[in-house]
C-alpha cells in the first residue's frame, strides 16, 4: 500500500493538496503551503461547478512555478532548445499537472498533514511533513517535502520529493531518455497525447 501510495503521489505530483492536520515548527513557507492546502481542501468538498473549478485552479497556478519546474526537468536539454520550444513544453507540463490534479485530487482526501519542519537550503525552503492516513491506522506515514521559493515576492513550489523521490528528477529521467531516443519533437507529441487521453 505504502508504495503504491509512493508512486500515485510522486507521479501526480498532487501531495500538495492533501488535507491538513496539525503544525509543527511553522515558518513563512509553510504558513504559504498550509494556507494553500487549507483553502483547496474547502473548495474540493464543494459540488463541482465551473465557478469552483476555476477557484481551484487558480490557487494551484499560485502555488506551482511550472516556469522553473519546466526548466529543471529538462535538465541541459532546456539550453538547446528555442524559445518557443520552450514555451510550448512549458505549457504542456502544465497541462499536463493540471489533468493529473484533476485526476487524483480528491483520492488525497483520506490524509491528514503533521508538519515536521521548515529548513533553508541552497536559497530554497523546505517544508517538510508526514502524510497519514485517516482509514488505516497501521499504514505507515507517507514522507513529503516541499521546495519552496520566492520568486516576483511570492512563495512558489519548485519540486515536491514522495519518500526520497523527486518529482523534478522522476520528469528529468523521463523526458531525457525520450529524447536522446527519440527527440524533442517526440516528446511533445508524447505530451499531447497523454493530454488527450487524459493518461496522466
Amino acid at each position: 500500500m505504502k508504495r503504491t501510495m509512493k508512486t500515485f503521489l510522486t507521479t501526480a505530483a498532487l501531495a500538495l493538496f492533501l488535507s491538513v492536520a496539525g503544525s509543527a515548527l511553522a515558518g513563512p513557507a509553510t504558513d504559504v503551503v498550509k494556507s494553500k492546502q487549507t483553502a483547496l481542501f474547502d473548495l474540493i468538498g464543494k459540488p463541482s461547478s465551473p465557478d469552483n473549478d476555476k477557484k481551484i485552479a487558480a490557487i494551484f497556478d499560485e502555488m506551482i512555478d511550472y516556469g522553473t519546474l519546466a526548466e529543471a526537468s529538462l535538465g541541459t536539454e532546456w539550453a538547446a532548445r528555442t524559445d518557443a520550444e520552450k514555451k510550448e513544453f512549458t505549457d504542456l507540463l502544465k497541462q499536463l499537472v493540471r489533468k493529473a490534479y484533476e485526476k487524483n485530487l480528491k483520492k488525497t482526501l483520506n490524509y491528514n498533514i503533521e508538519y515536521v519542519s521548515e529548513e533553508q537550503k541552497d536559497g530554497a525552503y523546505v517544508v517538510k511533513t508526514k502524510a497519514k492516513s485517516k482509514t488505516d491506522a497501521r499504514e505507515e506515514a507517507i514522507e513529503i517535502a516541499y521546495k519552496m521559493a520566492q520568486k516576483d515576492g511570492k512563495w512558489r513550489m519548485q519540486d515536491v520529493t514522495t519518500e526520497g523521490v523527486s518529482l523534478v528528477s522522476s520528469y528529468k529521467s523521463q523526458f531525457t531518455k525520450i529524447i536522446k531516443k527519440d527527440g524533442f519533437a517526440t516528446l511533445i507529441t508524447k505530451m499531447k497525447d497523454k493530454i488527450a487521453k487524459g493518461d496522466v
